[in-house]
């Protein structure tokens, strides 16, 4: 599986307008795509936002390029500046709650990125420490974890605020425990809010994982 994170830089009042844009024009232009298994989209504040996409693969991403790039010139009057990328296979995750093709659910994102120092170090991390914390937590339906370069950026999805801010004090607990400056360079910046669009082209049933 294949992921592609977009963090878009909005313009000041446009928030709503890029919205609409996402919803009425970003996910029906990818219907239909071969190799797409999942778009989402969330808000995490008057100017910013996260799009998440996944693919059986990095060349059915590739194969769409096109169509990205076009919907991207297309909303550039809605942009500050250009948007953050990262893309990679997924090297951890986990599916907490079963949701069927098409189905819709309220959903709360919570998306970390960081500098790794050590990649493999980082990923110890998330299955030795974090790992643990999700499988005791109430309300999770889905984890993710991709690195592009030495970028490490995971996700969670949740059944509401209020379900992830339960979980987060221990999450960060155990990022205390272990140090942030062994794991990475700089601190890690979290990303929060609440879905407002998404699409599942395939089942995901509760026990998957991405590899």
């Amino acid at each position: 599986m294949y992921f592609r994170v977009t963090l878009p830089a909005l313009k000041e009042g446009k928030k709503d307008e890029a919205m609409t844009f996402v919803k009425e024009r970003v996910m029906t232009e990818f219907d239909n795509t071969p190799g797409l298994l999942s778009m989402t989209a969330a808000i995490t504040g008057d100017t910013s936002g996260i799009n998440l996409a996944s693919y059986e693969s990095k060349e059915s991403m590739e194969a769409v390029m096109d169509q990205i790039q076009g919907i991207l010139s297309e909303a550039a009057d809605l942009m500050a500046a250009p948007p953050v990328v990262y893309q990679g296979d997924a090297v951890y995750g986990k599916v907490y709650q079963t949701m069927g093709k098409e189905s819709q659910r309220p959903s709360y994102l919570r998306l970390v990125v960081g500098v790794a120092k050590d990649t493999e170090a980082v990923l110890n991390f998330l299955k030795e420490k974090v790992e643990p914390i999700y499988e005791e937590s109430e309300g999770l339906q889905v984890t993710g974890a991709i690195f592009d370069g030495n970028s490490a950026i995971s996700w969670n999805f949740w059944d509401s605020k209020e379900a992830m801010d339960a979980a987060v004090e221990k999450l960060q607990a155990a990022l205390d425990s272990e140090s942030e400056s062994d794991l990475f360079d700089g601190s890690t910046l979290a990303y929060m809010g609440p879905v407002y669009a998404g699409k599942l082209f395939i089942d995901f049933n509760e026990g998957d994982t991405p590899n």
